[in-house]
């Protein structure tokens, strides 16, 4: 396996997936355009980054697992990894942030089908998505993107483009549903964690810059954020943001038995513990755990802990069904692989 290999390869890949992406988006008719058009542009970040990982002589494989193929980073991690590398003009926590609601989109989108007008918030958030990657391309590999495209596009329509300040607004006369409300609250939110950062907002959404103010002070706001909290906790989207994990996973395996201690009035012991991690694949669920790069030390986010206090009766049963069927099966394997010898 070729861990250091050429990043040209992969710098081209990204180069011919973002011009792909640009032209379906273009189109004049297409169906499932903003869907299609976000998995491309999500996957010409990836191959960037990986090149630029691989430029600077860095791994992009998962470690590798007994009896398991070999697994490139996502590119959640890959962005994780390659901050480090980034040029000096290039910020990356604007950049995460951006990508991470373009993310929610793709893993959400069959909230989105019905929902006229919101594909000008995919075109303001996707439009920067782009120009984050040119100058990334420019800086660290010397590519000028606008060198390869003709941007020189009939602007013609048949139905003039909806305002994306008047949609945030909801004047635009569209239906809000849940979950573009909590879509847009999630992208308020990252513009105030942005600001209160000192980050440029620019690098999360160019078409406008938002500012929240109260209602009554609608007056003197540049945009106001016309969005309330979706019902319930979660919400109706499942939203995937990187973290820090110094602040949101500080709990090993003690901490977690001690916060949770018993679940319907059974002792949460080690053993039921493993076997719930084991089936739900919590370790490989970055929202409720995090692992060292050379696997020393595995730490999980007080998230799972909620999450572990909401598990049925029947869901704990069926874990440990599952493990103890699990457990045997692999002592059978390796005892018949002791007799073989």
């Amino acid at each position: 396996m070729n861990y250091r290999g050429s990043y040209r390869k992969l710098l081209g890949n990204a180069k011919a997936v973002l011009i792909a992406a640009i032209e379906i988006y273009n189109k004049p008719a297409f169906q499932y355009r903003d869907e299609c058009f976000v998995i491309l542009l999500l996957n010409a970040w990836e191959l960037g980054l990986k090149a630029l990982l691989f430029k600077n002589k860095q791994s992009i494989y998962y470690r590798k697992k007994r009896h398991q193929p070999y697994r490139t980073l996502s590119w959640q991690d890959a962005l994780t990894k390659a901050k480090t590398y980034f040029p000096k003009g290039t910020r990356p926590l604007p950049v995460q942030y951006n990508l991470e609601l373009i993310g929610t989109y793709r893993d959400n989108a069959v909230h989105f089908y019905n929902a006229d007008g919101f594909g000008i918030v995919i075109y303001a958030l996707a439009q920067t998505c782009i120009k984050n990657l040119r100058d990334l391309m420019e800086a660290a590999f010397a590519v000028r993107l606008e060198e390869e495209i003709n941007w020189q596009l009939l602007p013609l329509g048949i139905k003039p483009p909806i305002d994306v300040v008047s949609y945030i607004l909801g004047k635009s006369g569209d239906r809000i549903t849940d979950a573009i409300r909590q879509f847009l609250s999630e992208l308020a939110k990252s513009v105030e964690e942005l600001k209160a950062a000192g980050e440029d907002t620019g690098r999360l959404l160019t078409v406008f810059n938002v500012k929240l103010e109260s209602v009554k002070k609608i007056g003197d706001a540049d945009v106001v954020v016309g969005v309330e909290k979706a019902d319930g906790i979660q919400g109706p989207l499942v939203v995937v943001r990187t973290q820090d994990p110094n602040k949101t996973h500080r709990l090993r395996r003690k901490g977690v038995l001690a916060r949770v201690q018993s679940l319907h009035g059974k002792r949460f012991t080690s053993h039921v513990f493993q076997a719930i991690v084991w089936k739900h694949h919590i370790k490989e669920n970055q929202q409720y755990c995090w692992r060292a790069e050379k696997g020393w030390l595995t730490l999980y986010s007080y998230d799972f802990v909620t999450w572990l206090k909401r598990l049925t009766a029947p869901d704990i049963e069926a874990a440990l069904k599952d493990y103890r069927q699990y457990l045997a099966s692999r002592r059978r394997n390796h005892t018949g692989g002791r007799r073989s010898k």
